[in-house]
């Protein structure tokens, strides 16, 4: 089975990046259904009816004809706007906003129209005392209140977007310390059972629970590696671009192809081009991750390259392993979402992608597998790239 999976593919390229700013859509398309419920429909509904009541006195001027050349551009302005609030009422209903954020976006939305229309209203009456009624003054209200209803759902949309932003934080708070929690704990505790697992298998003489012992030390080393690759991704996570600096890439390529050879490799070819990345510390650690996860997984031969393309380092991992399978290079590169039913094995490719996105570079995964009625078992094996800004 072969193919190629890029983080640069897996997006609706800018119309997608809109919809995440707006907070439409939540960022590496994590696909989950949005809440339903009467609350949320109500606000979605008011927003689009209101929208559609608007489209009526904005849309009759441009059917009845007869209006001057300013006119029709205020009819057109007036029902584009109308109908923008009619898509935004479905688009808010399928957010990715909770409901409480959806209602507090529609009660902004009221809150123009209501403030712009008692306005209006005080302005005609006004005028009206003064003998010098406005004339028209459905067009020019319609117009008024389509504008502050837009106006007004913008700022309901990032309103909701500093309250949630404000609660992530405090997520993230949480999830850092039980992080670390975990991570402490997890090298402790493998630790003495590894040590325990050891000291069991060199003093018993039954073959069956020696071997039994050796995989309960062996299960114990690689739990303990996952807390440390838990505190990589973390690492990862944390976007510094502030910190980044030029990098230069032949030294951590050579360190990676050491790595991987101390991992099993029989051999590691390296073929660099003389140059620089715009990056830190964490580059290095995600290059010797992929050097180092093609021996564990099977793979005998690693080749690394790196070379300048476009303002791009693209630095390339291949190996003749099995290959990754391609649910987990989807999941990854973020063709599909990560569900409790299909997710990627380990984190030594998430620590690669974090990174990845950290400098807003891409990641690509190419694999070709013995399975694949068209390749050989020469053929097989994985080919990791990752695009990052050049210094």
């Amino acid at each position: 089975m072969a193919g190629r999976y890029d983080t640069r593919d897996a997006g609706g390229g800018r119309l997608t990046e809109v919809l995440v700013t707006l907070g439409v859509v939540d960022p590496d398309h994590v696909s989950e259904e949005p809440e339903g419920g009467v609350a949320r429909a109500a606000a979605a509904l008011f927003v689009s009816l209101s929208g559609f009541a608007l489209l009526i006195p904005n849309v009759t001027p441009l059917v009845s004809g007869g209006e001057p050349p300013i006119g029709v551009v205020l009819s057109v302005f007036g029902t584009v706007l109308s109908v923008a609030l009619v898509v935004v009422g479905g688009l808010l209903y399928r957010s990715a906003f909770t409901t409480r954020n959806a209602v507090r976006i529609s009660v902004w939305s009221l809150f123009g129209i209501v403030v712009l229309g008692a306005i209006m209203l005080g302005i005609i009456r006004y005028q009206a005392q003064l003998g010098t009624p406005m004339v028209a003054p459905t067009f020019t209200v319609a117009k008024v209140l389509a504008i502050g209803a837009v106006a007004h759902v913008i700022i309901g949309v990032y309103d909701a977007r500093r309250v949630r932003a404000q609660q992530l934080a405090k997520e993230q708070r949480r999830v850092s310390v039980l992080n670390r929690m975990i991570r402490h704990n997890l090298r402790n505790e493998t630790t003495v059972l590894g040590g325990h697992a050891s000291l069991i298998a060199e003093g018993v003489d039954d073959p069956e629970l020696r071997d039994s012992a050796e995989a309960v030390a062996k299960s114990a080393a690689v739990i303990g590696g996952l807390a440390e690759d838990a505190k990589r991704l973390q690492a990862a996570f944390e976007r510094r671009p502030d910190e980044s600096e030029p990098v230069p890439v032949e030294p951590l390529i050579e360190d990676a192809a050491e790595a991987a050879r101390d991992s099993g490799a029989e051999t590691a070819k390296v073929d660099v081009e003389p140059c620089a990345a715009l990056a830190d510390d964490r580059l290095a650690t995600a290059v010797e991750e992929l050097a180092t996860n093609a021996p564990e997984h099977g793979a005998s031969a690693v080749e690394l390259s790196a070379r300048e393309t476009d303002g791009e380092i693209e630095i390339t991992v291949a190996d003749d392993g099995p290959g990754i399978h391609e649910s987990e290079s989807r999941v990854i590169t973020g063709r599909d979402p990560e569900t409790q039913l299909e997710h990627a094995s380990g984190l030594g490719l998430w620590i690669v992608r974090a990174t990845a996105d950290a400098f807003d570079g891409w990641l690509a995964i190419e694999t070709t597998q013995a399975d694949d009625e068209s390749a050989s078992d020469d053929d097989a094996g994985t080919t990791v790239t990752m695009g990052i800004p050049a210094a």
